[in-house]
């Protein structure tokens, strides 16, 4: 990828953060937009990720040698 087009890249994705910090998408952009950039589509809500359980075990036996 040249400089331009990776400058661009980053531009457009700079963009997209920005609609998601207003909650709101802008102009020009659709919502496939931002899951294509993995961005959550503002005005969704976005799903909430399964809590993994504590790690409730503890080793209590003294270190033996």
């Amino acid at each position: 990828m040249c400089l331009a087009c990776e400058e661009e890249a980053m531009f457009f994705r700079y963009q997209l953060e920005l609609a998601v910090e207003r909650g709101e998408i802008p102009e020009g952009f659709e919502p496939a937009d931002f899951e294509a950039a993995g961005l959550p589509v503002p005005g969704r809500r976005a799903p909430k990720a399964p809590v993994a359980p504590a790690n409730s075990f503890s080793c209590d036996s003294p270190d033996s040698e």
